[in-house]
């Protein structure tokens, strides 16, 4: 730039003057690029975050969606098997899988829509109307010692838990100790 100022035969002072404004007009402007690229830097490093932080809450969005999803399926299933307890009452099946197995076929039968409508009750005795074998009978007979034989050997505390009333009647009559025994 001197030089060029010099070719235009200016005065020496002038030349110089000239090139002292020219000095702070480029620095102001160096100045203005540096500040304008720190907040280009700044706006990029702000979208980056503000992408992640989107990236993040959609995330989060979707984690909250599936938990509260598996919530009410959990919530349904447990409102299932309620109405199903319920139906089946104090019943009591002679086995975990003739039980569990039942309980399937209600759960089944009140998903299909031919059943819309039906309780689970209503399906539950529909299911195990006629079915033997299914529940354990209340009134199964329990081999009752004769006065010879040791009441202990024959009666067992998985028998005496079957026993009814009267039987219980009897045995508490006949062995007390043994009663007590079982009894507690």
């Amino acid at each position: 730039m001197r030089e060029f100022l010099k070719g235009l035969e200016l005065d020496p002072e002038m030349i110089d003057t000239i090139m002292a404004e020219y000095g702070k007009l480029v620095t102001k402007d160096k100045e203005e690029m540096q500040s304008l690229k720190g907040e280009i830097l700044s706006l990029k490093e702000t979208s980056k975050n503000a992408i992640e932080l989107q990236d993040k809450y959609e995330e989060l969005t979707k984690q909250i969606e599936q938990d509260n999803a598996e919530k009410k399926a959990k919530a349904e299933e447990d409102m299932l098997n309620k109405n199903i307890y319920e139906a089946i009452g104090d019943k009591k099946f002679v086995n975990d899988y003739t039980k569990n197995s039942i309980i399937n076929e209600v759960k089944n039968a009140l998903k299909d829509e031919a059943n819309v409508g039906k309780s689970a009750k209503d399906l539950f005795e529909q299911i195990t109307n006629g079915k033997t074998d299914v529940f354990v009978n209340p009134n199964q007979m329990v081999d009752m010692p004769n006065v010879n034989e040791n009441v202990e050997n024959v009666v067992t505390k998985d028998a005496f838990d079957k026993m009814s009333y009267n039987q219980r009647l009897e045995l508490k009559q006949n062995n007390p100790e043994l009663f007590e025994k079982y009894n507690k």
